[in-house]
């Protein structure tokens, strides 16, 4: 099973790409209409014949970023975009912006092996598609961790604009309740950490929290949360203490 959110209408364009070694890999892209998913924008846009015909002159252009594009049929106009995401709230500057004409393409990502035996189950979004445990009762995040670790995966990190919108999604329709991610700092004067040793991005750190926070309102508020709880219109993560007891999501490392 696939979960994935709705709203939004798909259908997939199958062609071939030829490789360097000359074989061809058959490729699906997939066509998302309104605002369920976005990129950002790479270079200006071209005019283009057709989606496919865009797409492919986008990844010869940036073989090495190019992920999606945003189409329009009416003005056959062609942009290139980065990974596709889910919709975040703060982010104004992504494509593809409102216009009935519009549409973004992108190619899902390979999907990972999923033990569903043991409680896990894979989640789609927007090409992103994680093998994912969801908790069943709240632990402290040191107690997260572990427990994930036990169950061979990590506590969920989003470190790019992917993870993050389906953590969001994730968290928000099937716990709807206040959830740990693997970020944190060891002290008031660090920057936050991913679970992997990396930094947040200047520009997840200035889109990804709510307004005002961080703030360490309690002192010694190290970890983070999405907050959901009694809070249907708060977007953006907050800053919370670490002994705090959280729901939490953990992602497999099969």
């Amino acid at each position: 099973m696939i979960n994935a959110p709705g709203n939004k209408y798909i259908f997939q364009l199958r062609f071939s790409v030829l490789a360097i070694s000359s074989f061809q890999r058959e490729m699906y892209l997939t066509k998302v209409t309104g605002e369920t998913c976005q990129t950002e924008q790479l270079a200006e846009a071209w005019i283009s014949p057709s989606p496919i015909a865009c797409y492919l002159e986008c990844i010869a252009s940036y073989p090495d970023s190019c992920l999606s594009t945003v189409y329009n049929e009416a003005t056959r106009t062609c942009i290139p975009g980065s990974l596709a995401f889910g919709k975040v709230d703060s982010l104004n500057e992504s494509i593809p912006r409102s216009s009935p004409n519009s549409a973004l393409y992108y190619v899902n990502s390979t999907t990972p092996a999923c033990n569903t035996s043991n409680g896990f189950a894979l989640y789609e979004l927007c090409g992103t598609t994680v093998c994912l445990y969801l908790s069943t009762s709240r632990l402290w995040f040191n107690g997260a961790v572990q427990f994930c670790s036990d169950m061979n995966s990590s506590l969920f990190i989003a470190d790019t604009w992917a993870r993050f919108a389906l953590f969001w999604n994730v968290s928000l329709t099937y716990l709807n309740t206040d959830t740990f991610l693997w970020l944190r700092r060891n002290s008031l004067h660090e920057p936050f950490i991913w679970g992997n040793g990396e930094p947040v991005s200047d520009k997840m750190n200035n889109f990804f929290w709510e307004p005002t926070q961080p703030d360490n309102y309690e002192a010694y508020d190290f970890c983070v949360e999405a907050r959901h709880y009694n809070r249907p219109n708060l977007y953006g993560l907050n800053d919370v203490s670490c002994w705090t007891g959280r729901d939490f999501i953990c992602e497999s490392n099969a």
